[in-house]
């Protein structure tokens, strides 16, 4: 895998270029590197929601950062690769069993890896009031890129592939929000659900060192 190919395909999606898709979608070599864009940018929205759960915390409370490496950027990351991969499976089925259309899904996973690339934006989660939204954004916008993705591997009518993908992309977000509200193991804009705070745990009181000795001699 060359890092500057990859970082170069990255930054031409960035512009828009689509081409991209076609360029990776019959090279089979560009498995693994789409999985790490995916990897990569996960991982990327999971410091998004760590700085987010760091700026919007409560007063007099303060971010266990050990709960949020394992919760957040471990598991976090790993959930979020995984439903990708479950998202692609179930774009693939519809568009073969429901549509009867021809797909393929090493292509689907190659080209929706790098279209993966717009879930970094949620690491803008930590600018004040606008945070959501860029995390919103980033979900739209990987979103609308695995369309592009998807229609460079197939001849199905855009209406077929906007409907497949999206079959595929609300069962990542449901999957996803639950194991969130269960687990508190998320990443990205789902760690805004105070339901997945209270599970994961992640804040703790911000007790001043003064006070943490009188604080011991009461447990």
């Amino acid at each position: 895998m060359d890092p500057n190919a990859v970082l170069n395909r990255v930054m031409r999606l960035a512009r828009l270029d689509t081409s991209v898709f076609d360029e990776v979608r019959d090279d089979e070599k560009e498995l693994v590197p789409a999985i790490v864009v995916m990897a990569v940018s996960a991982l990327i929205a999971g410091i998004g929601a760590w700085l987010w759960l760091v700026f919007d915390k409560p007063e007099g409370a303060k971010v266990d950062f050990g709960k949020v490496l394992i919760n957040i950027l471990v598991m976090g990351t790993v959930f979020t690769v995984v439903l990708w991969a479950v998202w692609a499976a179930v774009t693939y089925v519809v568009l073969v069993q429901f549509y009867k259309e021809q797909a393929d899904l090493q292509m689907l996973l190659r080209t929706m890896g790098y279209a993966a690339f717009p879930l970094s934006l949620s690491l803008l989660a930590l600018v004040p009031a606008l945070g959501f939204g860029f995390a919103v954004a980033g979900l739209v916008l990987w979103f609308v890129m695995s369309t592009y993705a998807v229609q460079s591997t197939t001849q199905a009518s855009s209406d077929r592939v906007v409907m497949s993908n999206a079959i595929g992309f609300v069962v990542f977000a449901v999957v996803m929000a639950l194991i969130a509200r269960s687990t508190g193991m998320t990443s990205g804009l789902f760690i805004s659900e105070r339901h997945a705070q209270e599970e994961g745990q992640y804040y703790e009181a911000d007790i001043p060192d003064s006070l943490k000795g009188l604080e011991n001699l009461f447990k």
